[in-house]
């Protein structure tokens, strides 16, 4: 109970300080989460803590703003780079209807690796690499489970009756975006 108590009277006479140093280097909100990041800091730190503490203090909360200010810089540079790139327009599947239904009955009878497979795809949109990346897999067992996935969704296609009486289901194609 001593460290918890010595931690609070810690807190208690340099807070204001940390704060007021942030305060002259960050926005408010920034500043109170600096203040508690050194703090954190100073608990996890709290048998290498020096005789007098504030500079201490004053110096991880000045690591704690080179921190945060690589981070915002990341940030920005990573929202520059999102602005930059081409956004893709994928339309999603229709939502009514018999073809709907079929379709929707159809991937709820696959297993759940291959209807997240053509899902990721045919609806998300993605890249062959990008869905392997999403996936966790290699790009050519990919493919492989891909066109797998198409085959099994035909045959589920196939093996439902169409609501409208006729005889033969209708043809769905999903492609393979290059």
């Amino acid at each position: 109970m001593g460290a918890k108590l010595d931690f609070e009277a810690l807190y208690t006479r340099h807070a204001g300080a940390v704060r007021g140093y942030a305060m002259r280097r960050c926005d408010p909100e920034t500043a109170d989460d600096v203040v508690a990041d050194v703090f954190l800091v100073a608990w996890r730190r709290r048998e290498a803590m020096p005789e007098e503490p504030l500079p201490w203090l004053l110096g991880t909360a000045r690591h704690v703003l080179a921190n945060h200010a690589r981070g915002q810089s990341r940030r920005g540079r990573l929202l520059a780079r999102l602005a930059a790139e081409p956004s893709r327009v994928v339309t999603p599947a229709p939502a009514e209807g018999p073809d709907s239904a079929r379709l929707q009955a159809a991937l709820a009878s696959l297993d759940e690796r291959d209807r997240e497979l053509l899902l990721l795809m045919a609806w998300e949109g993605l890249e062959p690499r990008e869905a392997a990346q999403v996936l966790g897999l290699r790009p050519n067992t990919l493919a492989v489970r891909f066109h797998r996935a198409r085959r099994r969704l035909s045959a589920a296609l196939e093996a439902q009756k169409p609501d409208d009486g006729s005889e033969r289901a209708p043809i769905v194609y999903v492609e393979i975006p290059q």
